[in-house]
């Protein structure tokens, strides 16, 4: 999809004339489509479209502009001058009550566990880059809906800025094995292979607990699992909460190796 790739220099051509005619519903059409407009060979190209939009006077090109976000503190200030010395003080306060916005708290708990699973920086910079690169996509665990629209508001961009999709071949396929799709990908997700004898072992050293390791493996695909491998879910917890406990023993144990000195 389009917004999958760099923006090219013929898109870049095309936007500025957007800017540059005042053209808001096609401007709005381009960003709505979630197409970027920093390309990346050019950092100063995108505050060159943010002075054009001042210097053309369009205030609504600026908005819109200043929703699509990733702005720099140093490119809103010199849009800001720039719109002082041409008179235009709507603009330079519109400018002004965006860079001054009190920041949003940051994304929900759940936005947190899910971008921090993703690989991403809680910054927003980085989570802006992803969603226009198709980093985060309805492939990504966790994120939907609910998760983009929370991300939108926080970075103060169009909700509308549609969800990356994969092609079907990206997919990964369902495993006839006798457990559900989510189960799969947890552990697909923890490098576990999907046997009964690896499973088995994984529940039984501690390695898939519940709200613990890995990430989004909770109580009901825990108890799955073990009806999987054919494990008391009670006995299981004792046994691995005892081995836990033999563990930390272990490691309060003073080191016993020898003397330095004969």
């Amino acid at each position: 999809m389009a917004y999958h790739r760099p923006i090219l220099a013929e898109d870049f051509a095309r936007l500025l004339d957007y800017v540059q005619r005042g053209d808001l519903f096609a401007l709005q059409d381009y960003l709505n489509c979630g197409n970027p407009i920093r390309p990346p060979g050019d950092p100063q190209s995108a505050a060159n479209l943010l002075r054009t939009a001042v210097t053309t006077g369009f205030y609504t090109i600026v908005a819109e502009l200043l929703r699509a976000g990733g702005w720099e503190p140093s490119e809103l200030a010199a849009a800001q001058d720039l719109a002082r010395s041409r008179n235009r003080d709507d603009i330079a306060d519109l400018i002004l009550d965006y860079t001054t916005r009190l920041p949003a708290e940051g994304p929900s708990r759940r936005t947190q566990r899910c971008l921090t699973a993703a690989g991403i920086p809680l910054d927003k910079q980085a989570v802006l880059h992803a969603l226009r690169t198709g980093a985060l996509s309805w492939a990504t665990p966790c994120y939907g809906r609910k998760t983009h629209l929370d991300v939108c508001a926080w970075l103060d961009i169009s909700q509308f800025l549609p969800i990356a999709t994969h092609d079907e071949g990206a997919r990964i396929p369902l495993l006839n094995n006798g457990i559900s799709y989510r189960a799969n990908g947890v552990l697909r997700r923890a490098g576990i292979t999907p046997e009964k004898p690896s499973v088995r072992q994984a529940l039984e050293t501690g390695a898939l607990f519940p709200g613990k390791r890995p990430y989004n493996y909770g109580k009901q695909t825990h108890a799955e699992l073990c009806r999987w491998v054919d494990l008391d879910v009670e006995t299981l917890r004792r046994q691995v909460y005892l081995l836990g406990v033999a563990e930390r023993r272990r490691a309060k144990q003073p080191s016993t190796k020898p003397s330095a000195t004969e």
